[in-house]
């Protein structure tokens, strides 16, 4: 949820400064309840802590064997976040049917798989690469395999 987000910030103390001098001059604050949460996050029971972190591990690897397993899709193994990166340059020159042009970057391919495999995926150029694309897997197991169904059969698509 998006209010309850609690964080800290860590880097060289220039940076860190002038982060800083600009969140001065904006209102950004996590709200009371958020801050007391974060309390007991921080020093109450930790077993459902272990409990999450295992299931976003089995969800990281079977969302990476999944991506891996496609055709023209490469992913690396994350070390952290809710997020897979894969590379879809693979798929670059390939034409989706019924359109005129073939792939030719993230925003592409974003547009592709929204429209011919109903999954949304962000276009990696926005972080950096336009190579890649990026899926969360903050999701149950289920809606991840559904998709990774989904994106195979498209892929299957193009020629």
């Amino acid at each position: 949820m998006t209010s309850w987000r609690v964080g800290y910030a860590a880097g060289p103390r220039e940076l860190v400064r002038a982060m800083t001098d600009v969140q001065s001059q904006v209102t950004s604050n996590p709200s009371s309840i958020a801050q007391w949460a974060a309390v007991e996050a921080l020093t109450g029971p930790q077993d459902e802590v272990a409990k999450m972190a295992g299931e976003f591990d089995r969800r990281r690897e079977l969302i990476v064997t999944g991506l891996n397993a496609l055709p023209g899709v490469v992913c690396t193994r994350p070390r952290g976040a809710f997020y897979a990166f894969p590379n879809v340059s693979g798929l670059f020159g390939k034409t989706p049917p019924g359109a005129g042009k073939p792939l030719g970057g993230s925003v592409d391919v974003a547009a592709f798989l929204l429209e011919h495999a109903r999954v949304a995926v962000v276009p990696g150029v926005d972080f950096g690469s336009d190579a890649h694309v990026r899926l969360s897997y903050a999701t149950s197991s289920e809606l991840i395999r559904e998709g990774l169904t989904r994106m195979d059969a498209a892929i299957r698509t193009l020629h």
